[in-house]
C-alpha cells in the first residue's frame, strides 16, 4: 500500500491544516444566530449609501417642513396685516364721528345763544371750481327754510340762502364776489358794506376816512341789509387803504373757513306781523 505522503514533513503540515480548520469551526458553532461573514461585509459596504439616502430624505423633509412653515406664517402675516388695516379704517371713522358730533354740540351752543329758530345742515354739495361762491345744504321749504336765511356756523357768518327746494337749498357765501353784507366794526362803530372777494379775504366799503380801524378789530354784523342780523362775526380787519371817494377801503379776513365747511346753522326769517 502506498503511503499518502512522500514525506513526513506533508504529513505534519496537513494534520496542523486540519487541527486549525476543526478550530475554526468550533469557533463559528456557537455563533450561529449571528451575521454571516460576506453579509457583513455587504452591509458595510453599503451603509455609507444608506446613511446617504436617509440624510438626503430627511434633509428634504427639513426643507419641505421649512416651507409650508413659511408659507403658513406669511398667510398669517398677510391675514394679520388686513385686520390691522380694518381696525385702522374703523379709528378712522369713530374719530370722524367725534369730530362731528363737537361741531354739532357747537352748533347747538350757538343756537342756544341766539334763541332764534334755526335748522341745522349738513353742506352735501357745491361747485368745486367756484370754492368761493356757493354750497348746496340738505334741508329745504320742508325744514322752514326760505329764501334770504342768513347761514352761520361755529366761527361765523357764512353767507345766505339763494334757492330753495323741497329738501335743499343753495347758500351764497360771503365770499363771493356778487354777495354783501352790512357790517359795524366793533370797536370804532362805524359801519360799511363788505364784499367778497372769491377768496378767504373781502373788502369793505364805504368806510369814512376819519374813521380809524385798526388791525385785528372784530368785524361783525350791523343788521342794516335786512338779512343778517346784528352782532354775528364776520371776520377781523387786515389792513386800511384810502379810497377815491373820500372813504377808505379795508381788507377783512372772513371767520369762517369757507372750503371747509361741514354743518351749518340756518337761522329762519323772522315774520314780521
Amino acid at each position: 500500500m502506498k503511503t499518502l505522503f512522500k514525506s513526513r514533513k506533508e504529513a505534519v503540515i496537513v494534520v496542523v491544516a486540519l487541527a486549525a480548520h476543526l478550530a475554526l469551526l468550533s469557533t463559528q458553532i456557537p455563533k450561529v444566530s449571528s451575521t454571516p461573514l460576506l453579509r457583513n461585509w455587504a452591509m458595510e459596504f453599503v451603509l455609507p449609501f444608506l446613511r446617504g439616502a436617509v440624510g438626503s430624505v430627511s434633509s428634504m423633509t427639513g426643507l419641505w417642513e421649512d416651507y409650508v412653515r413659511l408659507r403658513v406664517d406669511k398667510e398669517e402675516h398677510e391675514r394679520l396685516k388686513s385686520q390691522v388695516q380694518d381696525y385702522r379704517q374703523t379709528i378712522l371713522v369713530y374719530e370722524e364721528e367725534v369730530r362731528r358730533l363737537k361741531r354739532l354740540e357747537v352748533l347747538d351752543l350757538v343756537k342756544v345763544a341766539l334763541n332764534r329758530p334755526s335748522v341745522a345742515a349738513n353742506v352735501i354739495g357745491g361747485d368745486g371750481r367756484m370754492g368761493y361762491s356757493s354750497r348746496v345744504v340738505d334741508k329745504g321749504s320742508n325744514s322752514g327754510i326760505s329764501r334770504d336765511s342768513p347761514v352761520i356756523n361755529a366761527e361765523g357768518v357764512v353767507g345766505r340762502v339763494v334757492h330753495v327746494s323741497s329738501n335743499s337749498a343753495v347758500v351764497q357765501l360771503i365770499s363771493d364776489m356778487d354777495s354783501g353784507v352790512g357790517i359795524l366794526l366793533e370797536t370804532s362803530r362805524a359801519t360799511g358794506v363788505l364784499r367778497g372777494s372769491g377768496q378767504q379775504t373781502a373788502t369793505i366799503h364805504y368806510v369814512p376816512l376819519t374813521e380809524k380801524a385798526s388791525p385785528g378789530e372784530r368785524v361783525i354784523t350791523s343788521g342794516l341789509d335786512q338779512i343778517y342780523p346784528k352782532g354775528l362775526l364776520v371776520g377781523n380787519v387786515l389792513s386800511a387803504t384810502s379810497g377815491r371817494t373820500g372813504s377808505q377801503q379795508l381788507t377783512v379776513a372772513i371767520a369762517a373757513r369757507m372750503k371747509k365747511l361741514e354743518e351749518v346753522l340756518i337761522l329762519k326769517k323772522e315774520s314780521t306781523g
